[in-house]
């Protein structure tokens, strides 16, 4: 017999557990699920969920749903709100990227950093603080969840498009090619090669530059494929000379865990040493993603030939 389906009061219990308190806990705590957690309040939290499931990309969900939403959501609804809050405790779901989105269909911020404390627009009409000033309209919705925009270039006073990151500067005589631009990287294998390292390690670092770009590997899956063991394997990337052209940031443990880089070995977040941190800004870089307990998401690697 299979399980009853949640109740509307249970999905209204996980809900309001979710927006209340893992969230804001997780973003307090800085979890290594997201890269970055731009905001750890319960509304703020509750608006940007909302703004993408009840919105449903089309207007700000206060013009769809009576305030306060958890008296008035649908049970389809909440689960859907619970669906993508834990996708944000997971790492499945980039917070700052929605919250961006939530906040450009308002019309608010900009660019701007906002200051601690400052109100983010409406979340689920039941706090004192932040609320929106008489006759303050929403602006229109441009985004929902998982739907990118362009935004919109911003103009200088003589009308012409300012500087931004989606911006292309274009070279001049005043302003040439770095040598980066115009030398080409050398060959990875090439490197190895006349390295004078061990015909082992060698083989190691040839192996490395197999793994793709937003992949990762693990040092057991290594070992396998070259006929050796994972602590061999570890020993013989220490101090990679070549990283990252010869990606051993690409490689982590068997249980999921961060594994080691430059000579240090990964401990629980907050605890990473100096070095360990910058293996997992290369990671999410490459768009590799993490969970709340920092293990990496995803299937692992093993295309070795």
């Amino acid at each position: 017999m299979s399980p009853h389906p949640p109740s509307p009061s249970d999905l209204l219990a996980t809900w309001t557990t979710l927006y209340k308190h893992t969230l804001p806990a997780l973003a307090l705590s800085h979890a290594p699920s997201q890269p970055s957690w731009p905001v750890h309040l319960d509304h703020c939290f509750a608006r940007i969920i909302y703004d993408a499931v009840i919105g449903a990309g089309v207007a700000p969900w206060p013009t769809r749903l009576r305030s306060p939403a958890v008296a008035h959501m649908s049970a389809a609804q909440l689960r859907a709100c619970i669906a993508m809050g834990e996708a944000i405790a997971d790492g499945h779901l980039g917070l700052e990227e929605a919250d961006k989105r939530s906040l450009a269909l308002r019309g608010k911020m900009g660019g701007r950093k906002r200051k601690v404390g400052e109100g983010d627009g409406i979340g689920d009409g039941e706090r004192g603080k932040g609320k929106r000033k008489r006759g303050e309209k929403d602006g229109d919705i441009r985004a929902a969840m998982r739907v990118d925009t362009k935004p919109e270039a911003k103009h200088d006073k003589e009308g012409t498009p300012s500087s931004s990151p989606l911006h292309t500067t274009h070279p001049t005589a005043a302003s040439p090619l770095p040598p980066s631009a115009t030398t080409p990287s050398p060959d990875p294998l090439a490197l190895i090669a006349s390295s004078g390292l061990s015909s082992f390690r060698q083989r190691v670092l040839r192996a490395l530059t197999q793994v793709p770009c937003g992949q990762h590997t693990t040092y057991a899956a290594l070992a396998a494929h070259l006929g050796s063991a994972p602590r061999a394997v570890g020993n013989a990337m220490r101090n990679n000379p070549f990283a990252p052209a010869v990606p051993c940031h690409r490689v982590l443990a068997a249980d999921g865990g961060i594994g080691g880089f430059g000579g240090e070995w990964g401990g629980r977040e907050g605890k990473e040493g100096e070095r360990i941190r910058k293996k997992r800004e290369l990671l999410r870089g490459e768009g590799v993603r993490f969970d709340g307990k920092g293990r990496v998401l995803g299937g692992v690697w093993r295309g070795f030939v």
